[in-house]
């Protein structure tokens, strides 16, 4: 029989399923332990794997994947817990920690907000206006995480088998129509679906164990397992600790044979789905679409590009918002006219600054020096307040902008993007397909590729 997700909204009735469920069928019912299990396995604390799994990533998570790495610890021990591929798990992130297995009936429990605000007041002693307040705030905390670790939205119809609407439904009423449902030959599990989940529970289970409890990177081995037998595989840096790795495997309960597959290429970080690794890859693979980058034409004032700007949210492919630094400066054409960045912004609130570079820039050409001409001029704080600061806002956004320092073709690799950016002193770079403008590198993005391999790979400083 398969083992059945629940997946709900907080003070849904999940709880309330799960139990009569099992009561029906008499399959062991799994939620919060499978967190202290996976603590207890791999050394990790019960708290750490419940922001993991229920948690938006903060910027250490995000650059070190460490959620990803918690998701993994409590799908190893899914086999422990699920012995005989029966079982009910209602709870944390049920709908992903199952995603691809055919033996998993994957169910989505919708209650009306009535419901489970009265819920939420019986649970937590709160007022009805802290109830609506506290179910929004963990339904939104949610949503981003759906976001941010598999870019999708957890209330999508299409990521479940089944979703069962207590509007018109009591509880008891959907473990009936689910228990029914069972009971129809489209949700018997085959023999291959049976030894997939035995493959899967096997397959997490080695991953976990080389990342928490041996000093392997899992990263850089390819993984498949048929029944006991494992075969492993990958590029230069796993033939680099290929002796170390097969000997850890082969000594892991439930492995029988372990087999070194040749030509297999695995990239660092793909298992996590990062899609980046420490080999040569080009801009397209990390460029942010220019239509996602704010812009404004050269035409528009300084006070328009401010307000651009602090309108202007980057969304991440993981979901993470970055507030941005630039504002990209377009021609008539639609070409790329220049970059314009906070400092310059302040800049041109300043009038007696600007007249400064302006006459600084005229003695550099008169003089040929072709260095930076030393220049100080004080700013009193009170001055960016100013009615002239204001007059200045009304300039064209062009008088203020830099010129593009560089730039790089979608096909350049990254040893040419993070070479031009460094040359130029720059912290984005524009990705051009033929003379259109088609994205943006951002060093943020460059820096945290570099980032996750230093955190996840570096010893204790001075090793």
């Amino acid at each position: 029989m398969p083992i059945i997700s629940i997946s709900r909204g907080s003070h849904s009735g999940g709880a309330q399923l799960a139990q009569l469920l099992h009561e029906r069928l008499g399959w062991r019912v799994v939620s919060q332990e499978i967190v202290g299990e996976a603590a207890h396995l791999y050394g990790v604390s019960v708290e750490e794997v419940t922001r993991g799994l229920d948690m938006p990533a903060n910027f250490f998570e995000r650059i070190s994947h460490r959620k990803q790495r918690y998701i993994l610890a409590c799908q190893a021990t899914l086999g422990e817990l699920f012995p005989d591929g029966n079982g009910i798990y209602h709870g944390l992130a049920g709908q992903f920690l199952f995603q691809g297995l055919c033996n998993v009936l994957k169910v989505r429990l919708r209650a009306p907000m009535d419901f489970r605000i009265a819920q939420t007041v019986a649970a937590h002693g709160m007022t009805r206006e802290e109830a609506v307040r506290h179910i929004d705030e963990v339904d939104l905390r949610r949503a981003k995480w759906g976001r941010q670790m598999f870019g999708i939205d957890w209330n999508d119809p299409d990521l479940y088998d089944l979703v069962v609407n207590l509007e018109q439904m009591t509880v008891d009423g959907a473990a009936d129509l689910i228990a029914e449902a069972l009971e129809r030959g489209d949700y018997k599990p085959t023999p291959r679906c049976v030894e997939e989940f035995r493959n899967f529970t096997l397959e997490r289970r080695i991953r976990a164990e080389l990342f928490f409890n041996s000093p392997f990177n899992p990263d850089v081995v390819n993984i498949r397992v048929d029944g006991g037998r494992v075969m492993l595989g990958g590029g230069t840096a796993f033939e680099q600790s290929r002796n170390g790795i097969v000997s850890f495997v082969q000594g892991l309960p439930g492995v029988d044979e372990v087999r070194v597959e040749t030509g297999a290429d695995v990239l660092v970080g793909r298992d996590l789905g990062t899609g980046l690794s420490s080999r040569d890859t080009t801009a397209c693979d990390v460029m942010m679409p220019a239509d996602r980058y704010p812009r404004v034409p050269e035409w528009a004032s300084i006070r328009e590009t401010i307000v651009a700007l602090g309108a202007s949210s980057v969304l991440l492919d993981d979901g993470y918002l970055l507030p941005p630094r630039y504002v990209l400066v377009e021609d008539a054409e639609g070409r790329l006219a220049g970059v314009v960045s906070r400092r310059e912004l302040l800049k041109g609130l300043v009038p007696q600054l600007q007249k400064a570079e302006k006459s600084r820039r005229a003695i550099r050409e008169i003089a040929g020096f072709g260095g930076d001409m030393p220049t100080e001029i004080s700013i009193q704080w009170n001055s960016l307040f100013s009615h002239g600061a204001v007059a200045a806002a009304g300039d064209p956004v062009r008088t203020v902008m830099a010129p593009v320092k560089g730039t790089v073709k979608v096909t350049d690799s990254l040893s040419t993007v993070i070479t031009t950016m460094i040359h130029h002193g720059v912290d984005l770079i524009p990705v051009l397909e033929g003379d259109k403008v088609v994205g943006v590198v951002l060093m943020t993005n460059i820096f945290d590729i570099v980032a996750q391999f230093i955190i996840e790979h570096g010893g204790p400083a001075g090793t």
